[in-house]
């Protein structure tokens, strides 16, 4: 089990290919959201679905892209 998620994505082999990553991430607000709202945090559960959401649609529904920066963690620093 990885400790975070940056160890999550930094450390799986397995987890090379961006749409694993967009679904991971997905599933990651879209339970986040509904433990807010079955605990009775409405407030909370609305400030995740507007995580996720753009223009009040699902960013994989329409003409969207998602963009991925470079690992900065493995990035060498010159001297």
């Amino acid at each position: 089990m990885f400790d975070t998620t940056l160890d999550l994505f930094c450390h799986n082999e397995n987890l090379n290919d961006k749409q694993h990553m967009i679904d991971t991430m997905r599933q990651t607000y879209w339970d986040a959201m509904n433990e807010c709202a079955n605990t009775g945090r409405n407030w909370d559960a609305i400030s995740v679905f507007e995580e996720w959401v753009v223009d009040g649609q699902d960013p994989e529904d329409g003409e969207r892209e998602f963009t991925f920066i470079a690992d900065l963690t493995r990035l060498d620093e010159e001297n």
